[in-house]
């Protein structure tokens, strides 16, 4: 029997990484953020200090995307406690609340059973919010 799959052009369809591709995730994240490898703690670098909150709000998931891509973690989902433990006193509860609202409304977020993360399909647009300040 002849397998009528094997040469099929349609094989180069295929991706092993999904929408996002790591390199293109790592030149997002990489002069905003670092990942502590023992902890899994996200690191913001001066640059990455001195954007907006909700800037630094989409960074945090997209931290957690990149640390759940490399297996440190075990989902991708954050809750809004999650994101207000994450921040302290940093960025004001309220302020989280809105953006997580509007976000979740909007783009880039998605909710799903009171968590929130960013789609794969919506990474596009993540890289819009961040293109014009990785090119200054």
């Amino acid at each position: 029997m002849v397998d009528k799959f094997k040469n099929n052009p349609l094989e180069e369809l295929y991706t092993d990484s999904g929408q996002i591709a790591p390199a293109d995730l790592l030149s997002l994240l990489r002069p905003f953020i670092r990942l502590h490898r023992e902890t899994g703690t996200v690191i913001y670098t001066p640059l990455g200090i001195s954007l907006s909150a909700n800037k630094k709000i989409v960074l945090l998931f997209l931290a957690k995307k990149a640390l759940f891509l490399l297996g440190v973690i075990q989902s991708e989902f954050l809750t809004p406690k999650d994101v207000k433990l994450e921040f302290g006193k940093n960025i004001p509860h309220g302020t989280i609340d809105a953006t997580l609202k509007r976000f979740s409304e909007k783009g880039p977020l998605r909710g799903k059973d009171g968590k929130y993360f960013i789609p794969d399909f919506n990474f596009s647009q993540t890289q819009e919010m961040f293109n014009k300040l990785i090119d200054e």
